[in-house]
């Protein structure tokens, strides 16, 4: 649980950078790097919600 706990912090701060890197690149007008900061953006929300299935299935696992 501890191993999920930590790739959710991950996760968060992947997310938070790239969107701070992508509005950082909306004012600099480089608009491949808002493509790209925005295609990792989703690349690790679906991460996280796949993560968030994993953990509730194994929650549920445990309660039997």
């Amino acid at each position: 649980m501890v191993k999920q706990f930590l790739y959710n912090i991950a996760l968060n701060i992947g997310i938070l950078v790239l969107a701070y890197c992508a509005i950082a690149a909306y004012h600099g007008k480089q608009y491949a790097i808002i493509a790209g900061a925005c295609i990792g953006v989703a690349a690790l929300i679906y991460l996280k919600v796949r993560l968030a299935k994993n953990v509730k299935q194994m929650l549920k696992i445990r309660k039997k």
